[in-house]
């Protein structure tokens, strides 16, 4: 959802903005793995971002191209809009004159299914152990169609997202019970954070953040000082 279709990023040196959301499905064949997903009105010409979101929509902001001129000549300005990929409405009630949501609409949300729950008692996990989720709900499969994927937490410039990973972690239900395998070392999953959803079908529950590989970096060590909170705790 970034760029231009002529010149080069930055520094006003871009022109025709690519307005369209292109999605990539592994899962299709060689040749039709992209696709264009709907449009939008706001040019994200260079540092944009887009986030996904614990409800699996993803929320898309930013663009500073060049500076931006008292006399308003530039073609495109630092860019403040927000707009958030779903089937929701969501209305940003600040400045409407420098902030408004677009809708878009995600193929695994947009088929009016409602998303799957579950509850997890266990958010931080050790390499290699099994963990347990609860009062898991699906409302269209069984358990035996579910998936469980580990999405981790990531920061992104300049075209590169980095650490960013999916995982699937070998699983295994009993009822509304389900038990986690998590992943075996650093290897496969660098300590940090990452969000847990199930999917049932196409359509991704809510997710909760767990930490994976404990706190190597000793984040809770540091001093507790006034009006500063422990980042990552």
């Amino acid at each position: 959802m970034n760029g231009a279709h002529q010149g080069v990023a930055g520094f006003g040196l871009a022109n025709d903005p690519n307005f369209n959301a292109v999605l990539y499905d592994l899962a299709l064949p060689v040749g039709q793995r992209m696709s264009i997903l709907n449009s939008t009105i706001v040019a994200r010409m260079y540092h944009s971002e887009a986030i996904l979101l614990p409800d699996g929509r993803i929320l898309v902001s930013g663009s500073d191209p060049q500076t931006n001129n008292p006399d308003g000549t530039v073609k495109y300005p630092e860019e403040f809009r927000i707009e958030v990929l779903s089937i929701f409405l969501l209305l940003l009630s600040l400045n409407p004159s420098h902030l408004h949501s677009q809708v878009y609409i995600l193929p695994s949300l947009n088929q009016g299914f409602q998303q799957p729950t579950f509850t997890a008692p266990d958010t931080d996990w050790a390499y290699g152990e099994t963990v347990t989720i609860t009062n898991v709900q699906l409302f269209q499969g069984t358990t035996a169609t579910l998936r469980v994927s580990l999405i981790a937490a990531t920061s992104s410039t300049h075209g590169n997202t980095m650490g960013a990973r999916t995982i699937f972690p070998a699983f295994s239900c009993s009822g509304t019970i389900c038990t986690i395998t998590a992943p075996p070392n650093a290897g496969v999953s660098p300590p940090g954070w990452h969000q847990l959803f199930i999917l049932d079908g196409p359509t991704p529950s809510h997710s909760t953040w767990v930490r994976i590989g404990g706190d190597p970096s000793q984040l809770g060590n540091w001093p507790q000082l006034p009006g500063f909170t422990t980042p990552g705790i």
